[in-house]
């Protein structure tokens, strides 16, 4: 079953299809490669987390069983309904504001590369509405170079393709990824918007944010603050 898609994205597999093309049965079957533990160095114990975009909880479950109170967020309700280890909300992001900070925001997914200047904000400035003033801000972005060429990755049962790979103006970059697992495969396509630091510095001062640090070498992971 596919819902209804965002433009410029769209996923074809078995199973139903989010709106922004994801495979909840993938996802289902997705474990965390690392995230968790890099999250929880980055943040005292058994901080209050908010998770924007949770997915099927793939992180989630990891933060909960480390002792970090989260409240997951997507705007799929068959996603999030295969979260039961801790509290859930089916909201878009963009529309989210609670009346609760939280120690640390925590967006995934690339979301920040989505290719809509107004919609980044929103996503930014829903961030900048539940962190503490003490708190932090973790936001994962894109690695232009996964989309540089066509690949194809294999491990165990899996195979990844990257195909259709496009360099568009503006710095932004399409790609089909094909997950096949088994006898299953699933098709994502993925528009992205990448960043210089200029620009994300700029974004997160918009929405009252400021860039502290990156949390790996490749500057993957975006450490933010209140201004």
């Amino acid at each position: 079953m596919v819902n209804e898609q965002r433009v410029g994205q769209g996923g074809t597999g078995p199973g139903v299809i989010s709106p922004d093309g994801s495979p909840i049965e993938l996802y289902l079957q997705a474990e965390a490669r690392g995230e968790d533990q890099l999250i929880n160095a980055a943040i005292a114990p058994r901080s209050s987390i908010l998770e924007l975009g949770c997915g099927t909880g793939r992180i989630t479950r990891p933060l909960v069983a480390l002792g970090h109170q989260v409240l997951a967020v997507d705007e799929s309700a068959d996603m999030v309904a295969q979260i039961t280890e801790t509290e859930t909300l089916c909201s878009t992001i963009e529309d989210l504001r609670l009346d609760r900070r939280f120690d640390l925001v925590l967006m995934m997914s690339y979301l920040i590369n989505v290719p809509d200047d107004e919609a980044r904000q929103r996503l930014l400035d829903t961030c900048a509405w539940h962190v503490k003033p003490d708190g932090l801000v973790l936001l994962q972005q894109h690695d232009r170079q996964s989309f540089a060429q066509p690949v194809v990755r294999e491990r165990e049962h899996r195979r990844l393709e990257v195909s259709d790979v496009e360099q568009l103006p503006g710095d932004r970059q399409a790609a089909t990824m094909t997950h096949t697992v088994g006898d299953q495969s699933w098709s994502q396509r993925i528009l992205v918007q990448n960043l210089s630091e200029a620009q994300l510095v700029g974004a997160l001062r918009a929405s009252g944010l400021e860039l502290m640090d990156y949390l790996t070498p490749d500057r993957g992971w975006i450490r933010a603050r209140p201004a």
